[in-house]
């Protein structure tokens, strides 16, 4: 995302370091932010660290690229000689990364993982990360011009898998919160992914889309 010529990416998962050049030059990028440390959320980090190193020993950025993430043991290696630097997320405060603040929830999932309030420019994006229902959210995204929801399960499979939000509840988290809109993404592996907008919309009469590569919002 992009806010007065300032760029964050959010998560890191696999695959994102050979698609980020369509949108932006790694020497553009001045910040990463990571919800947790699931590997579909984190598995190009080293990538992207490396990639740094080398942009920065050819002379084509001169400044460390912050990352920041949850504290704890399972947190991999952030800091990266001078070319990367970990900052930790502090969920009590927000955070202010370029401009963008940044509030922090606690979600409903196996790993300690946050959900994000990102504000800039009098616009909001609540992006859920990985989660279960969780009451907090409703707070946490009320009234945002975008929420970025995690829909995991179709609602045939409701309670099947602890730490994601089925279909219905994502709609039901939109609705509560009153959102302008809503992009569903960590969407499952199979099945029709058109059924999740419409189980979505029995609980949300707002517009919602499907995450896609390269799909872009603007807010």
């Amino acid at each position: 995302m992009t806010s007065k010529g300032f760029s964050l990416l959010l998560e890191c998962g696999s695959a994102v370091l050979s698609l980020l050049p369509r949108f932006i030059d790694i020497t553009s990028l001045d910040s990463v932010l990571l919800s947790h440390y699931h590997a579909d959320h984190v598995a190009d980090v080293g990538c992207l660290q490396y990639a740094v190193k080398v942009q920065t020993d050819l002379g084509l950025r001169s400044n460390p690229l912050p990352l920041y993430g949850p504290e704890g043991d399972i947190c991999p290696s952030l800091t990266y000689h001078e070319y990367t630097r970990a900052i930790h997320i502090n969920p009590a405060e927000p955070a202010q990364i370029g401009p963008f603040t940044v509030a922090f929830q606690e979600t409903n999932h196996p790993a300690v993982c946050y959900a994000m309030r990102i504000e800039s420019e009098g616009k909001s994006l609540v992006y859920t990360a990985d989660t279960g229902w969780h009451d907090g959210l409703v707070d946490l995204a009320a009234g945002a011009d975008l929420l970025l929801c995690e829909t995991s399960l179709y609602n045939r499979y409701f309670g099947w898998v602890d730490g994601h939000l089925s279909a219905g509840e994502a709609g039901k988290l939109a609705s509560k919160a009153g959102v302008h809109r809503m992009v569903l993404t960590h969407l499952p592996h199979s099945g029709d992914h058109v059924d999740l907008l419409k189980e979505v919309g029995e609980e949300f009469s707002g517009p919602a889309d499907l995450a896609a590569t390269g799909k872009k919002v603007s807010l």
